[in-house]
């Protein structure tokens, strides 16, 4: 798979190298790594012509007062999400567990936040703004309109993967009241609230960004700076962003929401 993009992409410098085409209309991976190395806070001229002194550093400082975008941006944005995320993941586990619980609840709500699930996260930042204004609180609405849901529907549909006979056992065994629900339905839900986590940070981190894109605050994400790299027409700084966004969730995703996964999984024998 390494391998694969190794040839994707030398084939697309070469293809730049030959051709020649205009750079600020569709950057090759050598302007994009000098645009990465320059959210990192250092110039390189990667991106230019091949001679004898290729590729030699440029000149000039890249962001005044020593700001490093490519170690601020990310932190920022990580604070932001793991506040964010916790909101999501207790709204959505409660509405979530009521909507599995009760009828009446699921009659009324399921259709409602199957249809707020579809709603595209940056439809929440005209509403965010008009009722919170260009803050961090409408940073977080955003985030937490744009995945609790979906944590909700996931989590509702995996419990009702629940075998019946579980909770049989469970009153045949005494474990009535409360305790059906410690020791049989909880462990029991496990699989699915891990599944449903995992889905709900795909759509946290999607509404993050689109938060952070439009909504401009004193402290600047990840989103900002593909906003700067739009404002300036800077194609190649557009481009670098997408792929750190792209790389961390695919990161978090991996190490954390995957992992956590399939030990659940493993631990009910769900998997090989």
């Amino acid at each position: 798979m390494l391998l694969a993009w190794v040839v994707i992409l030398s084939a697309w410098e070469m293809a730049y190298r030959v051709i020649t085409w205009e750079p600020y209309k569709f950057p090759a991976p050598s302007h994009v790594l000098d645009s990465f190395c320059d959210l990192a806070g250092f110039r390189t001229a990667f991106g230019d012509p091949i001679s004898a002194h290729w590729p030699k550093p440029a000149d000039g400082e890249v962001h005044p007062g020593g700001s490093i975008p490519l170690l601020s941006a990310p932190a920022i944005s990580g604070v932001r999400l793991l506040v964010g995320f916790a909101i999501s993941i207790a709204m959505g586990v409660g509405l979530g567990l009521a909507m599995w619980r009760f009828e009446l609840a699921n009659g009324i709500l399921g259709p409602v936040f199957l249809g707020l699930q579809t709603l595209p996260s940056v439809c929440w930042v005209p509403l965010a703004v008009l009722l919170l204004g260009h803050n961090e609180k409408g940073i977080l609405f955003v985030l937490v309109m744009g995945s609790c849901f979906a944590i909700a529907i996931s989590l509702r549909d995996g419990l009702r993967t629940i075998p019946p006979v579980y909770q049989k056992a469970g009153l045949m065994l005494g474990a009535d009241g409360w305790k059906l629900y410690r020791y049989v339905l909880l462990p029991a839900s496990l699989p699915a609230l891990a599944s449903s986590l995992r889905q709900g940070f795909s759509f946290a981190w999607r509404s993050l960004m689109g938060a952070e894109l439009i909504l401009a605050v004193d402290w600047h994400g990840l989103g900002y700076q593909l906003e700067i790299g739009r404002s300036y027409a800077d194609i190649k700084q557009v481009v670098a962003v997408m792929a750190i966004m792209v790389m961390i969730a695919m990161l978090v995703d991996r190490l954390v929401f995957a992992v956590i996964e399939r030990k659940v999984h493993q631990r009910f024998g769900l998997v090989g």
